[in-house]
């Protein structure tokens, strides 16, 4: 999978977490995965089957984008 956007989420439920959007679409799954990461124990991950899909939920966070 390709990272192809990383950064921060600055408010909110998960301020400084990490935030980690991958492309899938060529991988076993397809489509884009959204990862937040508080620590090496805990996060997790949405997978959305369309660019739209994943646009729309980013867009309620507040992120610094590396």
């Amino acid at each position: 999978m390709l990272i192809i956007r990383t950064g921060t989420v600055l408010t909110g439920e998960y301020a400084g977490w990490a935030i980690e959007i991958r492309d899938d679409r060529a991988g076993e799954t397809g489509g884009y995965y959204l990862f937040l990461i508080q620590n090496e124990s805990n996060g997790f991950d949405s997978w959305f089957e369309l660019i739209e899909q994943l646009h729309e939920q980013i867009s309620e966070l507040n992120v610094r984008w590396n």
